[in-house]
């Protein structure tokens, strides 16, 4: 078994990486496949506040937020955007009141 983490992506990070320059969008897959996959505690730091369990890694002009669950060694990329944006992510809890994703705001 390996000791790599399995990397998804939401429909909105699909999106964004879509919307990426060629050369940028080759930056950021080799981060998610490499550095994300391998460590993704140590590839990000962790976003304080009410996101509990999201992280943010930056390199050159771009970010990713993800978040990590440790029980499924599974990391779900949350946003792909430029550095510089303030995209903020928020819970969204269905019918029941748990949660069923993120939305941005």
């Amino acid at each position: 078994m390996s000791d790599k983490h399995e990397v998804t992506l939401s429909a909105s990070a699909e999106r964004d990486l879509a919307k990426l320059a060629e050369l940028t969008r080759s930056e950021v897959r080799g981060f998610l496949d490499g550095k994300l996959r391998d460590d993704p505690r140590k590839a990000g730091t962790p976003i304080p506040g009410e996101q509990v369990g999201m992280f943010e890694a930056t390199t050159g002009t771009w970010r990713v937020l993800y978040r990590v669950d440790a029980n499924t060694r599974t990391v779900r990329v949350m946003v792909i955007g430029p550095r510089g944006s303030r995209t903020r992510i928020v819970p969204t809890a269905n019918r029941s009141g748990t949660a069923a994703g993120w939305r941005r705001i």
